[in-house]
């Protein structure tokens, strides 16, 4: 069988070009067809080859028109489902159906509460800076695979990294939590991190908020890249109840 498809390439660049090169393109396919199948070379006037050019060039416009309105198309159903505040799946990019809030009244479990939230994801997907796996762990790689047995291992030594930062600045800055305020902020510190939290207790003036200005702050950090989240704002909301109310 005859390969084709190096001789059809140079062919389209050459007619995108136009020109003589195009030409010359032309008979260099023709004649290597003619010698690869062995029959008597035609001869192919300069007509032909600009009617063929002209059927080319036209395709391509109507390919090419074609794709441009299927990324109009995407942009359209794209901002569509942003103003809709419906969010799609990092991982597949499919809509994500409504979740129900985890019960924070009752579960009396930061690891759970975080679980609620986060979902598992045996593979990396791409979130806002960093590859992220299982329960919201940063993975290692874009490749990188993980067990939901792992992911509930390194959940925990993520919690208990958090947990360490938000007693930290507990001291630092004289705070007296008590534990759901400590599970509360360090479900927000899992999330976003050390640098977030400080800003979060100190602000704009670097002093210590008060415990209702930071029940009341947790709750605009609910944006992505700028844009307001569902999941994110559902995340704060629960966190702001926990700081408040605890388990009950």
């Amino acid at each position: 069988m005859v390969n084709y498809a190096n001789n059809y390439k140079n062919l389209v660049e050459a007619a995108q070009r136009g020109g003589t090169e195009m030409s010359e393109s032309f008979k260099r396919s023709r004649d290597s067809r003619v010698r690869s199948l062995g029959v008597p070379e035609q001869t192919v006037s300069e007509a032909d080859i600009e009617d063929l050019s002209k059927k080319l060039l036209a395709r391509f416009t109507e390919i090419r028109e074609e794709n441009e309105s299927s990324k109009d198309r995407m942009k359209e159903l794209i901002q569509q489902l942003e103003e809709e505040d419906i969010e799609i799946d990092p991982l597949t990019d499919e809509i994500e159906p409504p979740t129900e809030d985890p019960d924070v009244q009752t579960s009396g479990d930061v690891a759970s509460f975080v679980a609620g939230f986060e979902g598992f994801r045996n593979k990396p997907y791409w979130d806002i800076n960093k590859w992220t796996y299982g329960y919201g762990s940063t993975a290692p790689n874009e490749t990188a695979t993980i067990t939901e047995a792992e992911a509930k291992k390194l959940l925990q030594k993520d919690l208990l990294e958090a947990r360490a930062t938000v007693l930290k600045f507990k001291d630092k800055y004289g705070y007296d939590w008590s534990d759901n305020q400590i599970d509360a902020l360090t479900s927000f510190t899992q999330n976003l991190g050390q640098g977030n939290l400080e800003t979060l207790l100190t602000g704009d003036e670097e002093g210590a908020r008060s415990d209702e200005e930071i029940s009341e702050m947790i709750l605009e950090y609910n944006r992505a890249d700028g844009k307001v989240l569902a999941g994110l704002t559902k995340r704060r909301q629960a966190e702001a109840n926990l700081f408040t109310q605890g388990y009950n």
